[in-house]
């Protein structure tokens, strides 16, 4: 077989897309080992023997004015892979979410007769539904994991399929909480609070310091806590106090998992409180310029995938300006005090669980796509 068969380019331009992309190369090579795979991805994908073009690290940025400053690095990422796809060639290509980057890739994919499959569709249902287009137009298969985006995406003529959701895998753990607390000398008396900052700095440098206020400003109230910060691999805390709170870098979903209750950066991580069970209140920050564009982008109700999925509020969202501590610890009194809000919102995070399809789907998207290469 000839190398312009066996290589597929993958690129994932975020920490989750590199999670999930390291997770199907896994399974496309169990299927067949004489794939070869490169392109743009993170330290899970190059585990995966991807030979990267650019780390997910360079490429990762968040809200509209800040891919103005990275542009010239993104164009000149775009430039070189290009021209090594055209050197290399390839069978078939996997864009991972990261719309504003792939679907650009999309189009001149489509123009050299590159099949390109989409795992984890971009959100186009949430704002910049003209771009649909380039889906219909430039790619061979799009792979769903929410249950909602199939029909959306057949309604308008692009051949979708709703795999299931990768996170729900992680419903699963081999560590238990006893260990956890154990090996983190936490107290099982005191409510434990998780704080997901976010995978990329910028998220970090806007949430992290108002998650510290609430954490201090609980305790001050007289409430028996302690803070336990998930924190991402590829962000830094050196610029911040939490001499007074642990630190999980190694799994930082554990933190989440094993918590009493959660505040998270809206992303990745407020669905996997829902998949964990653990009651939640997401916040979000961005530049004033990024916040009035995605205003009048958005055409959906909510910025927590866990309250798209319910289609109803399941997790108090705090955006923006009212993302403070004193709004934060509000609404997580109302969930360690209050047993009928609790229990509301467990019957909820059950419900989404359901919604979000059976395990294995990422065994499914290899499948599909292993199936489209012979």
């Amino acid at each position: 077989m000839s190398e312009n068969v066996t290589s597929i380019v993958v690129v994932a331009g975020e920490t989750s897309g590199d999670l999930h992309g390291s997770a199907l190369i896994k399974e496309l090579k169990l299927l067949n080992p004489s794939l070869h795979f490169f392109g743009i991805g993170g330290n899970r994908m190059k585990e995966e023997g991807v030979s990267l073009v650019e780390h997910v690290d360079e490429m990762a940025v968040m809200g509209f004015t800040e891919v103005i400053w990275k542009y010239p690095f993104l164009k000149e990422a775009f430039i070189r892979l290009i021209k090594i796809i055209e050197k290399r060639g390839a069978a078939r290509a996997i864009l991972i979410d990261y719309p504003g980057f792939n679907l650009r890739l999309a189009r001149k994919l489509s123009q050299k007769e590159i099949p390109v499959t989409y795992f984890i569709s971009p959100q186009l249902w949430a704002w910049k539904e003209k771009r649909v287009k380039i889906i219909k137009n430039c790619v061979d298969n799009i792979l769903c994991i929410f249950p909602f985006e199939e029909r959306w995406y057949k309604e308008r003529g692009v051949e979708a399929t709703f795999i299931g959701n990768p996170l729900i895998e992680q419903q699963d753990c081999e560590v238990t909480k006893t260990v956890f607390f154990d090996t983190y000398e936490l107290k099982e008396k005191r409510t434990t609070i998780a704080l997901l900052p976010g995978s990329r700095q910028q998220e970090v440098d806007r949430h992290l310091p108002i998650m510290i206020d609430t954490i201090r400003l609980l305790s001050y109230e007289g409430l028996k806590i302690q803070g336990v910060i998930g924190q991402a691999p590829a962000v830094s805390l050196n610029a911040y106090d939490v001499s007074d709170m642990v630190v999980v870098k190694e799994k930082p979903q554990l933190a989440l998992r094993f918590a009493d209750v959660g505040i998270v950066s809206s992303g990745t991580a407020s669905l996997e409180a829902a998949i964990y069970g653990t009651p939640t209140v997401v916040i979000y920050k961005m530049s004033g310029v990024s916040w009035i564009v995605a205003r009048f982008l958005a055409t959906v109700s909510f910025a927590s995938m866990t309250n798209l999925v319910a289609q109803k509020q399941v997790f108090p969202e705090l955006l923006q300006r009212q993302a403070k501590a004193s709004n934060i610890s509000s609404s997580l009194r109302s969930i360690i005090e209050s047993s009928s809000i609790r229990n509301q919102m467990l019957s909820d995070m059950a419900y989404v669980r359901e919604k979000l399809g059976s395990p294995g789907a990422v065994k499914r998207a290899a499948r599909i796509i292993h199936d489209r290469l012979t």
